[in-house]
């Protein structure tokens, strides 16, 4: 009972943080004109998806900090309350690196080429995209996450290829107001109660940090852009690395590939769409259309 109360605590003071920080996020975006027009052709605050890296940041910052300074102060800290490296460590490098390769794509990206093969096959004609950048760059940011969880190649690159998958999945539903967040959302809660207490409390974080942008994003007030989705991505990535064996990992990989081929022949949305339950699911919590 006690860890779920500390893991409580971790998602409750980032939720916090994000609900102070949001609001001057959002200012400094629009006033630098991060600012894109939606599906109903209304002006929306893009790249909102910064708020994440920022509040990660500040939160891992008092996580190197308050240990030590209880220690000086003589404060007692439970084993379940402190932030263990082996998880924050590979979560700081896939959320920077993740969010560094959707900030280049949000702010030099272009609709000239679009879908994973359009991407590839400018950069096999010699032009580099954006998109091709992000293809390459994450798999390799998610290598070196990978790298940190475990020592074997194969395992490594297994694990890298899940995290890529999972980046690619969440940034092709990020279409429409609140979809990736509603499905990251309970993704995050059911890994926080599989996992342990010490990935548990670093996650938590994150779910608290999403529960804040959410409201936001239903509204169409920010988009979290390919920033956000690319962190939130590789976020459950890392939670089905470090959660599961490969009896899961491996048909969840199936299942994202296939997603991959189907998504470029067919539109995710057309497809919630003709779903009765699916097109509610997504509506739900959304303004009328």
């Amino acid at each position: 009972m006690l860890l779920y109360l500390w893991i409580i605590a971790h998602g409750v003071t980032a939720a916090i943080v994000s609900l102070v920080i949001l609001p001057m996020v959002v200012g400094m975006l629009k006033e630098s004109g991060a600012v894109k027009v939606n599906y109903r052709q209304k002006e929306v605050v893009n790249m909102a998806g910064i708020l994440i890296i920022l509040v990660w940041i500040l939160l891992m910052a008092a996580a190197a900090i308050v240990p030590t300074a209880a220690d000086m102060l003589g404060i007692f800290i439970p084993d379940g309350f402190v932030v263990s490296s082996d998880v924050a460590m590979p979560l700081t490098i896939l959320i920077l690196g993740a969010g560094l390769f959707g900030l280049v794509d949000d702010l030099l990206g272009t609709r000239e080429y679009s879908g994973f093969r359009g991407h590839i096959g400018a950069l096999f004609k010699g032009k580099l995209t954006t998109g091709a950048l992000k293809a390459i760059g994450i798999p390799v940011v998610a290598v070196f996450a990978s790298s940190l969880l475990s020592s074997e190649v194969l395992e490594i690159i297994g694990n890298a290829l899940l995290i890529a998958l999972c980046v690619n999945a969440l940034n092709l539903l990020d279409l429409r107001p609140g979809r990736a967040l509603k499905i990251y959302i309970p993704l995050q809660l059911f890994f926080i109660y599989a996992a342990g207490s010490a990935f548990g409390s670093s996650s938590a974080a994150l779910a608290g940090i999403a529960l804040v942008l959410i409201a936001s994003d239903l509204k169409e007030e920010i988009m979290l852009g390919d920033t956000g989705s690319n962190i939130l991505g590789g976020v459950l990535g890392f939670c089905l690395v470090a959660t599961y064996g490969w009896n899961v990992k491996l048909p969840v990989i199936i299942l994202l590939i296939l997603l991959q081929v189907l998504t470029e022949k067919y539109s995710i949305t057309a497809v919630v769409e003709r779903v009765p339950i699916l097109r509610a699911f997504d509506n739900l919590g959304r303004k009328a259309e």
